[in-house]
């Protein structure tokens, strides 16, 4: 072979070689482009439930139970899109809404108060009952991090920072987003954060076919079923907000009940129950009756709150609130409640709740604490209907203290009845004619009530789950019992 031969040879393999090596973008694919979405939200607009403002740092929403806001964009086919965010305060979910195929659904990391990641609904089940369920997916307040969903025919892929959280095998027919969470537009995308508040630095997308992400107009269609303001919170969460029965936390609910008759109690909820939540104008436990609302709520539950006054009700300072004070403001005053327009209802605590005591023959040092007769006389009115009924009549904490002191024909509904009760101490004040302030199991005792040992039901040494059913008084030992009494509540309704 003649050496020109040879050199053109050697020169061809080296080509070849320098080919297949080099990363030029003359050879490699473009990935699709990422297209911001932020510029295109309209807070006002496009908020469905919490207090949402926008900045050059992105969109921020106070602390409200169900605040979340959809995005004028309906990706079809195969896409991408991740959001960019810190939660600043709280320590409940923040959630990446999706549509696919003929469903929509919820990606969601730091859920249930269980630290949960996955997707819900799938097949009706929540991410604590489904096959994406992942746990110790713990978000730390102050740290960035971004949630990714990408969407391919037949599959969807959930990630946390780069790690894959969920992986579903769908063509998205068996896909839903919890009532809790609805939006408007059924095919649009959002953004959700539960309680917490967050700041959201960047939401982006991309359709894999390199075309933009399809917009919608920004009006969208009238909300189909969603859990009225509560705060789902309600149309206007926000944290020191007031909440208009508005759920956990402090927000601003839109219930707009009329102060003559129960409006939102004759509105069923996806569900058809009914479920309604007294707490006291001053000094109830925020926990007790947040965490409650949030389980009834996600179940599909219609709640309503009630107070001795329709006006804005404050909590014991710390009592389970973040971002804000958490104020709620109740749909109904009690005078206006009737039993008939609910399925059950829940006491919760917090010395406030002893304003509501109808047979106590003590006074309290904080005069607050003491209540009115006539509100007295309707609370032990609604006792006596709901039992009449064949109703559950449910008290955590202190409040089973309201249950204690109520009459029916003559005696205590709660003797010779099993409950529970915190062993923490009861309001200050006069008991039995001296100054004293015994534990709040003082007054189920007093009124011939068992008393189940403190943590002694489940799992020993916590009241996580110390929640008694006896025939129809249901009893949570304390605040940490918040949330068993919510789901126990859901199992007796749904049974």
């Amino acid at each position: 072979m003649k050496a020109s031969s040879v050199w053109s040879v050697v020169v061809g393999a080296l080509f070849v070689i320098w080919s297949v090596g080099s990363a030029s973008p003359v050879f490699a694919a473009e990935e699709p482009a990422w297209q911001s979405l932020l510029a295109a939200v309209d807070v006002k607009a496009q908020a469905v439930a919490g207090q949402w403002t926008k900045s050059e740092a992105g969109l921020t929403v106070a602390a409200g139970q169900g605040a979340r806001l959809w995005l004028p964009f309906a990706p079809t086919g195969e896409y991408d899109v991740r959001i960019r965010f810190t939660r600043q305060s709280g320590g409940h979910s923040i959630a990446l809404f999706f549509p696919h195929g003929p469903g929509q659904a919820a990606f969601e990391v730091d859920a249930w108060g269980e630290h949960l990641g996955g997707i819900q609904n799938i097949g009706g089940k929540s991410i604590r009952d489904n096959a994406t369920r992942s746990g110790n997916q713990t978000l730390k307040n102050g740290m960035e991090y971004t949630m990714t969903v990408e969407a391919r025919q037949g599959q969807i892929r959930a990630l946390l920072d780069d790690q894959v959280i969920a992986t579903h095998k769908t063509d998205g027919g068996d896909l839903s987003i919890p009532n809790l969470w609805a939006l408007p537009n059924k095919k649009s995308l959002g953004i959700g954060a539960w309680d917490s508040q967050t700041i959201f630095h960047s939401i982006e997308a991309r359709m894999l076919n390199g075309k933009p992400v399809p917009r919608l107009g920004t009006e969208p269609p009238a909300v189909a079923s969603t859990p009225s303001p509560p705060t789902k919170p309600s149309t206007k969460s926000a944290p020191p907000a007031t909440t208009k029965s508005s759920p956990p936390t402090s927000t601003k609910s839109s219930p707009k009940s009329s102060t003559k008759t129960s409006t939102k109690a004759a509105t069923k909820s996806a569900t058809g129950k009914r479920v309604l939540i007294v707490i006291a104008n001053q000094d109830f436990f925020y926990r007790e009756y947040a965490d409650p609302r949030a389980e009834l709520e996600r179940a599909g539950f219609q709640v309503t709150v009630a107070a001795g006054r329709r006006a804005p009700c404050r909590p014991h300072p710390g009592s389970g609130q973040t971002g804000g004070e958490g104020i709620v403001t109740p749909d109904l005053a009690l005078a206006d409640v009737q039993a008939k327009d609910y399925d059950t209802m829940l006491f919760s605590g917090g010395w406030g709740s002893s304003a509501y005591q109808f047979a106590f023959n003590g006074r309290y040092s904080n005069p607050t604490y003491n209540g009115d007769q006539p509100t007295k006389a309707k609370v032990n009115q609604l006792i006596n209907d709901f039992l009449k009924q064949g109703k559950y009549v449910c008290a955590l904490c202190n409040a089973v203290s309201v249950l204690a002191w109520a009459r029916v024909d003559g005696q205590s509904p709660l003797k010779g009845k099993t409950v529970c009760a915190p062993t923490r101490q009861a309001a200050p004040g006069i008991y039995n004619g001296q100054p004293a302030q015994p534990s709040c199991r003082w007054h189920p005792e007093a009124n011939g009530a068992i008393l189940s040992p403190a943590g002694a039901l489940g799992r020993p040494g916590t009241a996580e789950d110390d929640v008694t059913v006896d025939g129809q008084i249901v009893t949570g030992e304390d605040d940490i019992s918040a949330r068993a009494m919510g789901r126990k509540i859901v199992e007796l309704l749904s049974k």
